[in-house]
């Protein structure tokens, strides 16, 4: 219905279903802003994704090697609990130290001599990578608990272990027994956080406003803010949200051709 509805004469309160094609696809295609939501919508799909998965790996294998079993489920459970936090409590803590003046960040740096305080979020060329790091840091322990699960398997443990016998250093067991063996594991990890940042919404209107201007902008935030505003005619909502699904869907395709595969091999 939705995306019917999308391609039909609709764009005021009053209810059409003449039936225009792709009219206001192409509308929106020419757009600036779309185009640029799309790009920070790449920005948060590879560097959010990349900077969380390797993360989660190497700490998650740091955890393991841990001398003391406690430590390491302690250490675990407190990166988890960050998870657990609202986004919303999350992106207003932020908010806070970032601050480019009274904010913990710049004061930390003051503290030691350093006069030139960061804009952070009020810089337009890197406000998104800012808003990245967030979300990096708030999928950080969702994402070291899959990982840690994956190593703790017995198949596993058993090849870690005759790799150590025959010599094998950490690094090289990481790299050789452990990540080509943990690969669907890792792979389900990556589509979780592939389709979290393709809906991100509330650290980005949290923190900026989609500001400075529309610098940090995104598909998911367009999409809830101008379905709920009245001064957006066309309202892109309805195209944008078919737009998100047809980008989930390609991320998500793949992942579950190759798992059917797995299960029946």
């Amino acid at each position: 219905m939705n995306l019917y509805v999308s391609m039909a004469n609709w764009v005021s309160t009053a209810p059409d279903y003449t039936f225009t094609g792709l009219k206001w696809y192409y509308y929106l295609f020419r757009q600036g802003r779309f185009w640029l939501m799309f790009r920070n919508n790449l920005y948060w799909l590879i560097l959010g994704v990349i900077s969380t998965a390797i993360a989660a790996i190497f700490l998650a294998y740091l955890l393991e090697l841990a001398p003391f079993r406690g430590l390491s489920r302690m250490c675990a459970r407190l990166s988890f609990i960050r998870w657990r936090c609202l986004l919303v409590v999350t992106g207003t803590i932020w908010s806070w130290m970032y601050q480019p003046e009274k904010g913990v960040f710049n004061t930390l740096l003051g503290s030691v001599g350093i006069d030139s305080p960061l804009t952070f979020t009020n810089d337009p060329a890197t406000a998104t990578f800012w808003l990245i790091l967030i979300f990096v840091w708030q999928y950080l322990g969702f994402s070291v608990i899959i990982v840690q699960s994956s190593l703790r398997t017995s198949e596993l443990q058993e090849m870690v272990e005759a790799a150590t016998v025959d010599g094998a250093s950490k690094l090289r067991i990481l790299f050789a027994v452990i990540i080509p063996i943990s690969a669907p594991v890792f792979m389900v990890l990556v589509s979780l956080l592939l389709i979290s940042t393709l809906k991100v919404f509330d650290i980005v209107w949290i923190v900026t406003r989609t500001g400075p201007g529309i610098a940090t902008d995104v598909l998911a935030t367009n999409m809830i803010v101008s379905r709920f505003t009245t001064s957006a005619w066309p309202r892109p909502a309805r195209r944008l949200a078919v737009i998100i699904f047809l980008l989930a869907f390609i991320i998500v395709v793949p992942y579950t051709i190759y798992a059917f595969r797995k299960w029946f091999e």
